[in-house]
């Protein structure tokens, strides 16, 4: 078997977060991050490092930084260098996760109350959320605790609910059509395992959600790009696609995209239908960012313009009402919904029951939640949008129909490196590899608002400084 090679982006995201003392030379830093990944097991031995220039490059550091931090893990025996071959990993062999060298961890910020993080898009719930789930009483649980609280396909009043709920939505659905997941992650998770082995083709867009990337490569998907555009995904690549390859599965975010936030119009998602139809290519459609649209009902979906495809819908109550509710669904046909509650049931034998009635009662709120949503999420943008024009004029981002966070396309230079760059000034962003099957998107970053005007405000001023400092440089 050959020896693993890790990528200058890869390594940089398992690097994230090695800076971190002030007080402490960088190459100090960066070979105590290095030894740590390669004691866990995270690099295994034989794995060949990036060379020192381009790692360098994208941690935005010295050449000479990277030179005495490889040259101190050589003194450890915990590298080795030879000409020609470059510098691969020595050591002794961890237990190793499978992709973790892809891993983003999308809530690795900081609680440090000094930095100012603009790299989590997640939203905080609002104090009525509280209120509403509080409500849940014990005698609303008696019923339940009689029983052995195992429901791998959901509560059935949920269920319902769901179907219903999907059904006013333009999905029309019954009960039995419904899983409930703990969040959508846990929903890819399943789809992936359920339908996907080693080597399997799956066509993602390009960039597009990282928890997806990481659910279909823990599988061995063999993942196969579709470019995205500023008005969605480039359909007559898709459809070509579909057609030539035949891929296992097909995952798109047709609404409010993912990291983008723009959405599919309806001609191009009627195409996506029609062709999802003629090939029987399964669509994994992940409407989970639906509920963060700045005005308007959400569009019909690529489920309800082709009936008869095999199209798996996924939803969430995280965006709309509160992360930590973990409530999720995979909406398909009724004998496919079976097929994953006897996977779900070997996994954590169903959601948690409290949280399920507290979803129960929060769908009666959905109204009153989106238009909550969508006037916080519109104001988040025009603030950020304007902080960002008045600091970084030369910063330009894809207007967006929705979400938390804009994607900025960088005039120059390497988004690892600026990432990193304004890690050390005190602000975190997302660079847009992390949302690449390939590593690209190097000339973008995503910015969120999600935690609030002043932290963005504190954030783009942050972020103008380091880009003003890295231009003195050059």
């Amino acid at each position: 078997m050959d020896n693993p090679r890790i990528g200058e982006a890869a390594l940089a995201r398992l690097l994230d977060g090695w800076c971190t003392d002030a007080r402490e030379s960088l190459h100090r830093q960066l070979a105590a991050a290095l030894t740590a990944l390669i004691s866990s097991g995270e690099l295994p031995p034989g794995t060949l490092l990036p060379s020192e220039r381009a790692l360098a490059s994208t941690l935005a550091v010295s050449r000479g930084t990277l030179v005495t931090a490889y040259t101190t893990l050589r003194s450890l025996g915990l590298l080795d260098s030879r000409q020609g071959s470059g510098t691969r990993v020595r050591g002794v062999s961890q237990p190793r996760l499978p992709g973790s060298a892809t891993r983003l961890n999308p809530l690795s910020g900081t609680a440090d109350s000094t930095v100012a993080d603009l790299s989590s898009a997640a939203l905080p719930g609002q104090d009525w959320v509280a209120e509403v789930v509080g409500s849940v009483s014990p005698a609303d649980l008696r019923h339940w605790v009689r029983g052995h609280g195992y429901h791998p396909a959901g509560l059935p009043a949920l269920r319902a609910a769901l179907a219903r709920h999907c059904t006013e939505d333009g999905l029309v659905s019954q009960p039995d059509q419904l899983l409930v997941t703990s969040g959508s992650q846990q929903a890819l998770q399943l789809i992936a395992t359920a339908m996907l082995a080693p080597g399997d083709e799956v066509l993602v867009e390009d960039p597009t959600n990282w928890g997806a990337l990481d659910a279909f490569r823990d599988r061995g998907a063999r993942l196969r790009t579709i470019p995205l555009r500023e008005d969605g995904v480039d359909v007559d690549v898709l459809v070509r696609l579909l057609r030539s390859r035949r891929p296992r599965l097909l995952y798109l975010v047709p609404t409010v995209h993912n990291p983008v936030g723009v959405t599919v119009r309806p001609a191009a998602a009627k195409l996506i239908a029609s062709a999802v139809a003629e090939t029987g290519t399964t669509l994994v459609e992940d409407l989970s960012s639906v509920d963060t649209m700045f005005a308007g009902p959400p569009p019909a979906t690529i489920a309800a313009l082709a009936p008869d495809a095999p199209v798996l819908a996924i939803g969430s109550l995280s965006k709309l009402f509160w992360g930590g509710i973990r409530v999720g669904w995979i909406r398909s046909t009724v004998d496919f919904v079976k097929q994953l509650a006897t996977y779900r049931s070997s996994a954590d034998m169903g959601s948690s029951v409290p949280s399920q009635l507290a979803a129960l009662r929060l769908l009666d709120y959905v109204p009153r939640a989106r238009r909550a949503r969508a006037s916080q999420l519109r104001a988040g943008y025009e603030w950020t949008s304007e902080l960002l024009a008045r600091h970084l004029p030369d910063w330009t981002w894809v207007e967006p129909d929705g979400g938390a966070s804009l994607w900025v396309r960088l005039p120059e230079g390497n988004a690892l490196a600026v990432a990193e760059a304004a890690r050390r000034g005190g602000v975190l962003i997302t660079p847009g590899s992390v949302f690449s099957a390939t590593d690209g998107q190097l000339d973008r970053v995503r910015v969120s608002f999600a935690a609030g005007p002043d932290t963005v405000l504190e954030g783009v001023q942050r972020l103008a400084t380091v880009w003003r400092g890295r231009r003195r440089l050059r």
